[in-house]
Formats: C-alpha cells, sequence, structure tokens
C-alpha cells in the first residue's frame, strides 16, 4: 500500500489508493467525518494534542498556545515553541506531532501498513525548507519514498481523470493557508514537465485571517477604550473566530454583512464585518499572486492568454472572491478550474507513490515520467564580496550539476570561504542557505579550488569541494546560521518520543 502526504500549513491531508488504483481521502481515525487534520498542536505536560483534538481545548487549557502555522518556520532552524520544562520545539518536530497522528490515521485502516509514502512541498521552497519536510519525516520515523510539489501533485491527480490534457499549458495555482504557489506544467503520455515555478513566500489563508484579527483589535480599542488582551486564551479565540468570519464573508454574496456579538474576557461587544470592506483587502492580496504570475509568464515569454487550463488548488482559492477575480480574466478559449482544492494534492502523492520503487506499474499506473526545473538561481558569494557567482539559472532542467573554480595560494591565506545563496532576485530576496568552509589546505602549493553543486530531482541542494588539479576531495565544513537553540535531531527524536500524541503513545 501506498500514502500520500499533504503535509499543510492550516491543514493536512493523506490519501492512498483503493483497490482499483484510484486515489481515496483517510479520514481521522477517531472522527470519521473528517477527511482532513488541522495542522495545529497543543502540549500539556507529557500529553501532546493534534489536529481537532487540540482545536476544541483552548477552553480547557486557558495559559496554553495553540501552535499554529509552524510550517512557515521550516528552514529558519529557530525554536517555535518552548513547553513548560523549557525545552525549545522546533518546526520539524512539531510537523513530525502531525505526521504521527496522520500515520496512525493510516495504519487503523491500512492494518497492512504501507511501503511507500510521499510528502508533498510547496514548489518555491528552498533547500533548507524541502531538507526541514524530510527531517520532520525522519522524526515521525516515516519510511518516506520521497518528496513531490504540490501544484505537480495536482496535475498528477487532474490528469488521472482529464480526458483532454496532453499538449495543453497548464497552470497550477496554489494558494493555501501559509503559501501560494504557481507552477506552469505541459504534459505528453505518462511524460510530465514543469516548466517554469513562482510563488509568494508567507501568502496564504493566514493574511485573510489578519484582515478580521486587526479589525477586531481595533473595534474592541475604540468600544472598550483599552488594547486587545494578550492572555492566551484570547488570542486563541481570536484566531478562531476570525478564521470562520472570513469564511463566512467568503462564500457569501456582494453586499451582504455580518454583525456578531463578541466577548473577551468580561469585555462584551458588538463588531460589524463589511464584506465591500473585506473584499477590498481580500482582493489587494490576490492582486498579490498576479503579480506572480506576471513575472512567471514574463520569464518564458509568454501572457496569460498562452494558458490553457487554469487550476485552482489549495484552502484559499476555495473561496468564491478568488474565483471571480480570475473569471474575469480568462478568455473564451480557456478553462478555469477547480478540481477537488482540498484534496487534490494528497491524492496526486498517493498516485505518485504508487509508481515508486516496488509499486511501479501496479494497479495499472504507469510509471510517471516526471521532468521539473529549479526553482531558484544558486550561486556562491565569497568572503568579502558582494557579487555572486551563478552557477545554476532559474528554471534549468533537473537534475543539474555545475562548478566554480577559484584559485588559491595557501601562502596568502590557508582557508577558504563561500556563502551558498538561493535567489529569484538577489537585491531583493537572497537567502543564504549557509557557508562552505574550508579551514584550511594540505598542500603549500598555489591550485585550483572546485565547487561542486548539484540541484536534485527532488530540488534540493548537494555541495562537494575538489583540488581541480588533482582531482581529489577536500573535506569542508558546511555551517548554518547560528541560532540561540540549537537544533539536535537526537534531543528532538528524544523530546517527541516521550509524550503521548491525542492520548496514545505512538
Amino acid at each position: 500500500m501506498v500514502l500520500g502526504i499533504d503535509l499543510g500549513t492550516s491543514n493536512t491531508v493523506a490519501s492512498t489508493l483503493s483497490r482499483d488504483g484510484s486515489p481515496v481521502i483517510l479520514p481521522d481515525a477517531f472522527s470519521k467525518d473528517q477527511q482532513s487534520t488541522p495542522s495545529i498542536a497543543l502540549i500539556e505536560g507529557r500529553k501532546a494534542y493534534v489536529g481537532k483534538f487540540a482545536e476544541n481545548l483552548f477552553e480547557i487549557f486557558p495559559n496554553k498556545s495553540i501552535i499554529s502555522h509552524f510550517k512557515r518556520s521550516f528552514g529558519t532552524q529557530e525554536p517555535v515553541y518552548f513547553d513548560d520544562a523549557n525545552q525549545p520545539w522546533f518546526s520539524e518536530t512539531l510537523a513530525a506531532l502531525v505526521l504521527r497522528k496522520v500515520k496512525y490515521d493510516a495504519e487503523m485502516y491500512m492494518p497492512d501498513g504501507f511501503n511507500n509514502a510521499v510528502i508533498t512541498v510547496p514548489a518555491h521552497y528552498n533547500d533548507v525548507q524541502r531538507k526541514s519536510v524530510i527531517e520532520a519525516a525522519r522524526l515521525a520515523d516515516f519510511n518516506l519514498s520521497g518528496i513531490l510539489e504540490e501544484p505537480v501533485a495536482a496535475a498528477l491527480c487532474y490528469g488521472s481523470t482529464a480526458k483532454n490534457m496532453d499538449d495543453e499549458i497548464i497552470l497550477v495555482y496554489d494558494f493555501g493557508g501559509g503559501t501560494f504557489d504557481l507552477t506552469l506544467i505541459t504534459k505528453s503520455g505518462n511524460q510530465l514537465h514543469v516548466i517554469a515555478k513562482d510563488g509568494v513566500n508567507k501568502l496564504g489563508g493566514k493574511e485573510f485571517d489578519e484582515v478580521i484579527s486587526n479589525q477586531i483589535r481595533q473595534t474592541y480599542a475604540t468600544l472598550v477604550g483599552k488594547d486587545f488582551p494578550s492572555d492566551k486564551l484570547s488570542l486563541n479565540r481570536l484566531n478562531k473566530i476570525s478564521e470562520q468570519v472570513k469564511i463566512d464573508l467568503s462564500d457569501m454574496e456582494a453586499g451582504r454583512n455580518i454583525g456578531k456579538w463578541l466577548m473577551f474576557g468580561r469585555d462584551a461587544f458588538e463588531c460589524n464585518f463589511d464584506h465591500q470592506q473585506f473584499s477590498k483587502a481580500a482582493t489587494d492580496l490576490v492582486s498579490k499572486t498576479e503579480a506572480a504570475v506576471n513575472r512567471c509568464l514574463r520569464s518564458l515569454g509568454m501572457q496569460l492568454s498562452d494558458i490553457h487550463k487554469f487550476i485552482l488548488i489549495g484552502g484559499t482559492s476555495n473561496s468564491k472572491m478568488v474565483y471571480n477575480y480570475w473569471s474575469k480574466k480568462m478568455g473564451p478559449h480557456q478553462e478555469l478550474i477547480y478540481h477537488q482544492p482540498l484534496s487534490s494534492v494528497a491524492k496526486g502523492a498517493a498516485l505518485y507513490a504508487s509508481t515508486l520503487g516496488d509499486h511501479a506499474g501496479g494497479l495499472g499506473m504507469q510509471p510517471i515520467d516526471l521532468k521539473s526545473v529549479s526553482t531558484y538561481n544558486i550561486g556562491l558569494q565569497l568572503e568579502g564580496q558582494k557579487n555572486i557567482d551563478l552557477a545554476v539559472h532559474r528554471n534549468t532542467p533537473l537534475p543539474v550539476a555545475s562548478k566554480k573554480i577559484y584559485r588559491v595560494n595557501p601562502a596568502i591565506s590557508q582557508s577558504f570561504s563561500a556563502k551558498l545563496c538561493q535567489f529569484w532576485d538577489a537585491d531583493s530576496d537572497l537567502y543564504h542557505l549557509g557557508t562552505i568552509v574550508v579551514p584550511q589546505f594540505n598542500t603549500l602549493n598555489e591550485f585550483l579550488l572546485e565547487v561542486n553543486i548539484e540541484n536534485r530531482q527532488n530540488g534540493t541542494i548537494g555541495v562537494k569541494v575538489k583540488n581541480a588539479d588533482t582531482q581529489q576531495d577536500i573535506r569542508f565544513d558546511f555551517i548554518r546560521k547560528e541560532s540561540s537553540h540549537k537544533y539536535d535531531f537526537q534531543q528532538q527524536k528524544s523530546l517527541l518520543d516521550s509524550v503521548y500524541v491525542n492520548n496514545n503513545l505512538f
């Protein structure tokens, strides 16, 4: 059996294949009407509550935070939560809690277990973020077969049922709870080609929630005459109310408003939510995704009218406002498609898992020839220099290997240092993955130092350093940014293993 997991910022969804090879969503083991797990946790001593368990407990534990949106902290190498014993919890560890809960659910419905598991990642994730997902799976004791980009997974799901998809240009628009991705894809037979990718980091449903929460804060301050309370119970309640009001406003017809009486602490007040005002704020957010779409198309010398199918996926794409925004921009020859926006990613991951390893060709599934491209430019920035030596261009077909050669003189300097960078625009979004450091050389003679950079099929990066003259490997250190609380796998694994998840030790 196989398992596909859409590890989402707001919700996590798991899928497997039925006997006839069609993907099906796995429900919650304790609440069979729930087909997703909210990506949230509440930690109380040696107990960790995940998903719906945590969602409904903030009133019982008023001094505890509902930990959410931790997926946004992948790659930061900073703790996102400290428990009662002041132990740091990293985003990878919290994600592992969710994965363990999902694994338990899956095994309840698949008593024989699963051999292949695929977890999806946003298309715009950099090397460190992708490795954070892999690390979360490792912490959760997953036998991970691979990672797959979310828009590609959605395209696989759509392609498994669509009659006409070959030789068309498809734009998968993935607007989720915490991230926005877009991917341009073409398909021919069992070949799926990613031709370009783009996105906006930290743009999703959370920003729509904040439109509502900011209004509630301002109304409270105006009517009550003091700042909004900062206690954890009030903040947890604020987040829950904001999300629900956002959903209600997004699904309502224009011109209809919502009035609610709210109570925080001992203060009660009425808050009126204007549909037109929310719609304007939401449109401003959606327009940021349009800028990314146009930027991606321009990089290929294309425009929106060149797209044949525009597929909407992700929780935020489920909004009528998002659909109406894009429907006005589509031409008569173009299709704007809702294809299972909340489940297609997990289903596509399960389909992909079935084509890997021993499952390839099973259940009638043909092996998928997936061709992807580099999400970012990749380069080296030498110590003390502002310019970046570009090694891999953005949207270059993967896998790709490149090398940069530098002349070094050990008589002048006994070390070499260069920052490994990923970026779309070096002036605005430069990300330092870490520093390559050769602490000392085993020769006193001048030589050529070769840095080899590999961007693998799954988007992760590998580095090797050699003596270009002798082709001998040179030992080097890869130093990530310093953190006040260094991540340690064994410590985080012990922390994870010490807690009961939803009253079960697994």
